[in-house]
């Protein structure tokens, strides 16, 4: 085999390998302000054999007549508890209170006692860009949802922008056969203050 022969063997063979193993997406809404924002681009892999809470992914959203995908973090993984109050996502870690709490004394997490046991209330605040626009009128959804337990192979998926997101609040958790890609690379376009500061969100 000559090195002609090589090079283009080679090449095609580095572009299947990338058809086949990655996506690459352009970020387009707003739901997951400010880590990500409009043109922001992400490179994910279809192939993962694990989901972990606090990573992103790329998701089917079952609801949406055009079959759109979404980017969304895994919040509650199968056999986690979550339920919402005031906006404020609470989450117990496989349904084990004293896991929980224990959890939350290590790691210096906000931790709230109810009738369910004790929850870890907003544990994505402290490590990833997770906000709330106070001034947003929004559903029930997204102020009160009950205790609630994650089903086998199901994952609750939320946007970070937490009051402009449509995700796992309205549609439940999301089966494993929607989540299509893993977020691996983020690439962040530069923006200024004032461009954020004009970010047009939701009525």
């Amino acid at each position: 085999m000559n090195k002609r022969i090589f090079g283009w063997t080679f090449f095609i063979t580095l572009i299947l390998f990338a058809v086949f193993f990655f996506r690459i997406y352009r970020i387009d809404g707003t739901s997951m302000n400010y880590g990500l924002v409009d043109g922001d681009i992400v490179i994910t892999t279809t192939h993962f054999s694990q989901i972990r809470r606090g990573e992103l992914f790329v998701i089917q959203h079952p609801l949406d007549p055009e079959n759109r995908l979404y980017i969304k973090r895994c919040a509650a993984l199968p056999k986690d508890r979550f339920f919402e109050k005031n906006r404020a996502f609470y989450l117990q870690i496989e349904g084990n209170s004293r896991k929980t709490l224990q959890l939350a004394l290590e790691y210096g997490l906000p931790v709230e006692e109810t009738s369910s046991g004790y929850f870890l209330k907003e544990p994505y605040v402290k490590y990833y860009g997770v906000v709330h626009d106070w001034m947003l009128k929004v559903p029930k959804e997204l102020t009160t949802l009950p205790v609630t337990e994650v089903k086998p192979e199901h994952y609750m998926m939320l946007g970070d922008f937490r009051d402009n997101s449509a995700d796992s609040r309205f549609f439940g958790a999301v089966p494993r056969e929607w989540i299509r890609s893993k977020v691996i690379y983020i690439l962040k376009r530069p923006r200024s203050w004032e461009e954020l500061l004009s970010i047009k969100e939701a009525d």
